[in-house]
């Protein structure tokens, strides 16, 4: 049996332990290398990168116009329906004309719900008033009547006035030189700045001049 001295045995140990830091050095060495980038494949991924897709609006705005309480732009909840938007703006009016128009559809972010008054718009084939657009009702030969349907427009003095602070989209055509685009400015600045404190501050909505105003004051109120 060999006996080994103490130096010797140190002299082992140093050999042994050399030679292993040298097998893992080579190890490392000849292993593959990688892009040193950790990739996590998700749950029943093929492998194939897996486009985000945008989350959806928590909230949506939608302009409220016409025979409401309250008109103007209120934030409602995903998923909300005509009725919340109309809760929304305090609900509507006694002269609203809820048979035409879909309370059940859902809304989309961006979009008006015009709730017209009993009366001035003919019942449409299709149950929806929305985006400012009177409602058309087509008859047997399939033409549109819409232009029997449409607001009357106002001419002389004394036939009628217009709320400016409380008329709709259609309402606001019945004024001489309003169509579309002037009654959405009308809204607009309402929504923008409140309510109108006199007449006068139409000269403020922009394409209307002392010109055009002075047309439109004997048909117009606050």
């Amino acid at each position: 049996m060999f006996r080994f001295s103490r130096n010797q045995l140190i002299v082992a140990y140093i050999i042994v332990g050399l030679a292993l830091v040298g097998i893992v050095v080579l190890v490392v060495r000849t292993a593959p290398r990688g892009s040193g980038e950790v990739k996590i494949i998700e749950p029943g991924a093929a492998g194939a990168s897996t486009e985000m897709l945008p989350p959806k609006p928590q909230k949506l705005s939608i302009h409220v116009a016409g025979k409401v309480k309250k008109p103007g732009l209120y934030e409602v909840a995903f998923g909300s329906r005509v009725k919340d938007a109309i809760q929304a703006a305090g609900g509507a009016l006694p002269n609203a004309d809820l048979e035409s128009i879909n309370l059940a559809e859902k809304l989309e972010d961006g979009e008006q719900v015009y709730i017209a008054q009993v009366g001035k718009i003919k019942p449409p084939a299709v149950s929806v008033i929305r985006g400012g657009k009177s409602a058309k009702p087509t008859g047997e030969s399939g033409k549109s009547s819409a232009r029997s349907s449409g607001p009357k427009k106002l001419s002389k003095p004394g036939e009628g006035t217009v709320s400016i602070n409380s008329a709709g989209l259609d309402e606001l055509q019945r004024l001489p030189g309003i169509g579309p685009a002037y009654a959405q400015r009308i809204i607009d600045y309402r929504i923008q700045h409140g309510r109108f404190q006199a007449v006068d501050e139409l000269d403020e909505v922009k394409g209307i001049g002392p010109k055009k105003l002075e047309k439109l004051r004997p048909f117009v109120k606050l």
